[in-house]
């Protein structure tokens, strides 16, 4: 499902009413655009891990575990996209692994 071009909290005005007056919207941070696929991924998984530590019991560290891992994945993918980016530009295996791991990441928008 394609993210919205604006912020549905404000609709795009990048503030919202407030008992004090209009404030700086907290979903875009006055941006008006919802955050980016990353963003929007590292806040979930800090809910996860708030809420893991929260409820405790046995499966909480599994969770913790898997968060971590998850980071860790991605910063990998990060660096490989970054090597991709110094590769020659007539290298396909590099294109190819490059579109790859952006799609994974969803950093860019593809072209």
């Amino acid at each position: 499902m394609p993210t919205p071009d604006v912020c549905l909290t404000c609709y795009g005005r990048g503030e919202t009413a407030s008992e004090h007056g209009p404030v700086v919207c907290p979903d875009c941070f006055g941006d008006g655009k919802p955050p980016g696929r990353g963003t929007r991924l590292e806040w979930r998984l800090r809910e996860l891990e708030r809420a893991s530590r929260d409820a405790g019991g046995e499966h909480a560290a599994d969770v913790l575990w898997l968060v971590h891992e998850l980071r860790v994945a991605r910063e990998a993918l990060v660096r490989v996209l970054a090597r991709c980016d110094d590769a020659d530009d007539h290298d396909a295996v590099a294109r190819e692994v490059k579109f790859l791991a952006n799609a994974a990441l969803g950093l860019y928008e593809p072209m």
